[in-house]
């Protein structure tokens, strides 16, 4: 196969899909915060338990991807997207929100998965690189989508039914599944090597697994908190506020897509995530002190941060893709994105909670700041890596 349009926008809206809830209560996180009432941790924790779900999920979800069909399985992911969203607008208080963002984070599990099974459909191995780093950024076309949008129209409608059209991307997906994602001949014989005794995975899918948590737990509270960082300490207005999210899924959309084409030409991922590292390092130094120093840093830093931090899943996709064969795709993507998603939920937590004792949003950025750098100390530390093709 070798990656058609239709079937590339399929993926990336399959990646866009279960997050899209999230990106939307943070675009308009002003507006759903005062409307019931929630404190910034209670905020913080719906991202917290959607990827706390995801995480925990990821494992079961990696093993199922590799024993049934890809389509039927992409067409549950949609209609679940589709409801838990549905069930957000509706939230009257806090545990209904709860509820629907658990049931968004099971959804979620199955998205890299299933969409990495189907990138090694692709036959050119050179271009397995670039389909995967469109498919990745359609995690930040929902987001910029979320913060152009949104807001602005929560102002017109309010953000219970600016956040209903937001299914509009399931929908979507849902018709371009059903054209374009069919199971190649191939297939049926990967499914029956999945099933034969368990092989244990590479040192190197573990080691990815590590640096996903600890870039998610920093990547996940930038994506939380900067609308709100914007809006109370830096002081934009609320629409402007929101529409950091919108950088954040702009800028980190094309990154991805240009990291993609870019490290599917590389040996090995260890350059990349070091670049990656500093680049996230020097963005969220800006965004600190854009407290004291002004808005115009919050913006640079916001867009440094997005072209660096949000492509390091790219990075790790691709890597992952690499070391194991293609009946163990769905295993080690799972193992991988359970790091990805226990960070994801570990973060937005500890920097709500952080801020809330403190009062002052600094703290967390230190915090930030150190799992990236941690991260960095566990690339140099891994010289060795060993992909599929030695």
């Amino acid at each position: 196969m070798r990656g058609s349009v239709g079937l590339v926008a399929t993926l990336a809206l399959a990646m866009g899909a279960g997050p899209v809830l999230v990106h939307g209560l943070t675009a308009m996180s002003p507006l759903v915060v005062a409307d019931l009432g929630l404190t910034r941790t209670q905020f913080g924790s719906l991202a917290t338990l959607t990827f706390l779900v995801a995480g925990l999920s990821s494992g079961l979800a990696g093993a199922l991807v590799d024993r049934i069909s890809e389509r039927r399985t992409m067409v549950l992911l949609f209609v679940g997207s589709a409801l838990t969203i549905w069930a957000a607008a509706a939230a009257p208080g806090y545990l209904w929100l709860v509820l629907a963002v658990v049931l968004s984070g099971a959804v979620q599990a199955v998205s890299n998965p299933v969409t990495n099974r189907v990138v090694s459909w692709v036959d050119d191995p050179g271009r397995r690189g670039t389909v995967l780093g469109v498919k990745q950024a359609g995690v930040q076309m929902a987001q910029a989508s979320a913060g152009l949008v949104l807001p602005a129209l929560a102002l017109a409608v309010g953000w219970r039914w600016s956040l209903a059209t937001a299914a509009a991307v399931s929908l979507a997906g849902l018709v371009l599944v059903v054209r374009h994602v069919r199971t190649p001949g191939r297939a049926a014989a990967e499914h029956a090597t999945a099933r034969r005794p368990r092989v244990r995975l590479p040192a190197a899918v573990w080691w990815l697994a590590a640096f996903a948590f600890l870039s998610g737990c920093a990547l996940q509270a930038t994506n939380v908190y900067l609308p709100l960082y914007g809006y109370q300490a830096v002081g934009l207005a609320g629409a402007a506020a929101g529409a950091l999210t919108a950088v954040v899924g702009g800028v980190g959309l094309v990154a991805r897509i240009l990291w993609g084409r870019m490290v599917g030409r590389v040996p090995a991922p260890r350059a990349p995530l070091l670049v990656l590292v500093a680049g996230s390092l020097l963005g969220l130094g800006l965004i600190l002190l854009a407290e004291t120093a002004g808005a115009a840093l919050l913006w640079v830093g916001t867009a440094v941060f997005a072209a660096t931090g949000i492509a390091a899943n790219v990075v790790l996709m691709v890597t992952v893709i690499r070391v194991v064969p293609p009946a163990l795709v769905g295993r080690a993507t799972g193992a991988l994105a359970t790091g990805l998603y226990l960070g994801f939920a570990v973060g937005p937590v500890t920097f709500g909670r952080v801020v809330d004792t403190t009062g002052d949003y600094r703290a967390g950025w230190l915090g930030a700041l150190a799992m990236f750098a941690v991260g960095g100390v566990l690339v140099l530390l891994r010289r060795a890596w060993t992909p599929r093709q030695r």
